[in-house]
């Protein structure tokens, strides 16, 4: 594999947050800073947060999960990765595995609601193994989200893949 995964850094986050590119649509139509400072308090509020690195230690995506106000078995997962890792989807699709798993660990589902416009993010969600329910109309925030979740599945109930 060309990529590892470990706990991320807030150097990763940094990094990450300064390869956001402000005039994607992925990130909505906010100023640099506003997309910045949404990483930066996504990240602060989850209760993990990995790094996948490629084999020169360069960031290259984070995967994290907070806990849902609602329900605490219930982790709210949300993901950023760089367009490389997307072209490398059995990569990703590896990596996804081990991170899931540490998530899994501590919530018994993952779930979040992704705008239903962000084709790019729900198609990696999906290639993942994520279940993506049909767009609903929010009229609160005039948009149209999708829900996408996994349950864990009880082999993996509370186990772990990475060693200290």
């Amino acid at each position: 594999m060309r990529y590892s995964v470990q706990p991320a850094t807030s150097t990763d986050v940094a990094f990450l947050a300064m390869a956001i590119d402000p005039h994607s649509l992925e990130w909505g139509e906010d100023e640099r800073a506003d997309q910045e400072s949404r990483l930066l308090d996504t990240c602060a509020a989850s209760t993990q947060v990995w790094a996948v690195h490629d084999r020169k230690g360069v960031p290259q995506a984070l995967w994290g999960v907070s806990p849902s106000a609602d329900d605490p078995e219930i982790g709210c997962m949300w993901l950023l990765a760089c367009e490389a890792l997307e072209e490398s989807p059995a990569d990703l699709r590896a990596l996804s595995s081990i991170v899931l798993d540490e998530m899994f660990a501590q919530y018994a589902r993952l779930e979040n609601y992704v705008d239903a416009d962000k084709t790019r993010a729900l198609d990696m969600l999906r290639s993942v193994g994520f279940r993506v329910e049909a767009a609903v109309f929010q009229a609160p925030a005039d948009t149209t989200y999708r829900r996408v979740w996994m349950d864990r599945a009880p082999l993996f109930a509370a186990t772990s893949q990475l060693v200290n």
